[in-house]
C-alpha cells in the first residue's frame, strides 16, 4: 500500500511541474512578436486543443437528448477531423515566415519622432547630430 501511494505522490509531483512548466511556455510564447512562426503555430494548435476540449465537455450535457445526441455524434468528429486536417495542412506553411516580413531584428518608430524639441536644446533627436549651444 505504501509502495502505490508512494507511486501517486510522485505522478502528482510530475504533473504540477509539467503543469508550472506549461505555464511558463504559455508566458514565453504570449510575449513573442505576432508574426514569430512559432507563436502562429501554437496559436493554432492551441485553438485546436481548445476545439476539441470544448466539443467534449459539450457533449456530456447533450448525451440524454436522443436527437441532438446523433448529430452531435456524427457531425462534431467530421468537423474536428477537419480543423485538425486544415491545422496539419496549413502548419508548414505557418513556419515560414511572411513574404514581406524583413529579416533582421524587428524596427520600431521612435517614440521621440513627435517630440519636439525647445530652442537651444543641445540634447540630439534620431540620431541628429547635437546642436552647439549659441
Amino acid at each position: 500500500m505504501e509502495h502505490v501511494a508512494g507511486i501517486v505522490r510522485d505522478l502528482l509531483i510530475f504533473v504540477a511541474a509539467m503543469a508550472a512548466l506549461f505555464v511558463l511556455f504559455i508566458v514565453v510564447v504570449s510575449m513573442m512578436s505576432h508574426d514569430n512562426p512559432l507563436k502562429r503555430v501554437l496559436t493554432a494548435l492551441t485553438y485546436r486543443i481548445g476545439a476539441t476540449a470544448l466539443a467534449g465537455l459539450v457533449a456530456i450535457p447533450i448525451e440524454p437528448i436522443p436527437v441532438v445526441d446523433g448529430l452531435f455524434d456524427i457531425g462534431v468528429p467530421i468537423a474536428l477531423i477537419w480543423y485538425w486536417f486544415t491545422f496539419l495542412r496549413d502548419a508548414g506553411s505557418m513556419m515560414r515566415p511572411y513574404p514581406g516580413a524583413q529579416s533582421g531584428p524587428p524596427r520600431y518608430r521612435s517614440i521621440m519622432k513627435s517630440v519636439q524639441r525647445a530652442p537651444g536644446d543641445p540634447r540630439p533627436i534620431n540620431g541628429e547630430p547635437p546642436r552647439r549651444p549659441q
